[in-house]
């Protein structure tokens, strides 16, 4: 009797070390979400998001749907299906309130806004100053289309709900907050970067593995386009402390190339590219000079940054 005993106990304790060796692997001390998982979860909504956006607007192309229609989708979907996968990791998962990710209340965030906006604007002006200096580029006129202007406006909602607001929220918001909690700030923003830069590549590689898409758009240009705008936007990020001045240079990073600075007559800044340099200072360029900048002013007087810094949640 003395030994069953002795047994039951045994096996029930061992049970239990089992029990709280597993818990541990998910859970921390205060019962949240154990970092790395919440990592994943939050990277995984970011890409289930695309990836489902992506796949439900090349299924609707096949049945004729116009350009901006699929367009409209792509950013339906990919906010409607991660926003609220980060709110819920972030209420359920991090157990912290929403503020902690920096994205203000719109009132409080438009001066933020517009100053990601002007930021751009102002990068972008030296760019083209540098650009036209070595005789890589050419201003040829400055127009004010209605054409461009219209597809501006219309452009604008879905760049919004495609690409700026969600890739900020997850990326520079959620993903950096948690990482920033074990890591400090610099080593956060490179691994922010790094999960930045995959999530495309693992969306590549789900749509060419269902038959669906190629490896062509994922090209050297393209990773080192991701490395140095994940790093200008995250630098925001860090000496703001708001997203919304990432989501506003974000935002007009991507009317810049599309309609704003572009070889074209429709252009609202009308440019010649005398060389490949050219296009590499209006694109990437003005990304690296504000990279540049944001360093600059990190580690000046009052607004420097302790980039050792553990910031606890």
């Amino acid at each position: 009797m003395f030994q069953e005993r002795r047994d039951l106990v045994i096996r029930t304790s061992t049970e239990s070390s089992t029990h709280h060796g597993i818990s541990r692997i998910f859970r921390d001390q205060e019962g949240r979400l154990n970092l790395f998982w919440r990592i994943a979860f939050g990277w995984l909504a970011f890409v289930i998001g695309l990836g489902l956006a992506v796949v439900i607007a090349t299924a609707a192309g096949t049945y004729g749907i116009p350009t901006l229609g699929l367009q409209i989708l792509l950013a339906v979907v990919t906010t409607s299906v991660t926003v609220p996968l980060i709110y819920l990791l972030r209420r359920y998962a991090d157990r912290r309130p929403w503020s902690g990710l920096g994205l203000s209340s719109p009132p409080s965030g438009l001066r933020y806004f517009l100053l990601g906006i002007g930021f751009l604007a102002l990068v972008t002006a030296v760019a083209l100053l540098l650009g036209s200096a070595f005789g890589w580029l050419r201003v040829v006129a400055l127009h004010l289309p209605a054409v461009t202007l219209l597809v501006m406006l219309i452009n604008i909602p879905i760049a919004f709900f495609y690409e700026a607001f969600p890739e900020e929220l997850t990326f520079r918001g959620y993903l950096f907050r948690n990482l920033n909690t074990r890591y400090p700030r610099w080593l956060a923003l490179i691994l922010q970067v790094f999960l930045f830069v995959l999530a495309p590549i693992a969306v590549t590689g789900f749509m060419v593995a269902a038959g669906l898409g190629t490896w062509d758009l994922i090209t050297v240009q393209y990773i080192v386009n991701l490395i140095a705008f994940g790093t200008v936007l995250q630098l925001l990020r860090i000496v703001s402390n708001n997203l919304w001045i990432n989501i506003g240079f974000h935002l007009a990073w991507l009317e810049m190339v599309r309609y704003v600075v572009v070889p074209s007559e429709y252009a609202i800044v009308e440019i010649e590219y005398v060389s490949i340099w050219g296009n590499y200072m209006v694109t990437i360029g003005s990304v690296i000079i504000g990279i540049i900048v944001l360093i600059i002013w990190s580690l000046r007087g009052r607004h420097r940054v302790d980039w050792s810094r553990i910031e606890p949640d």
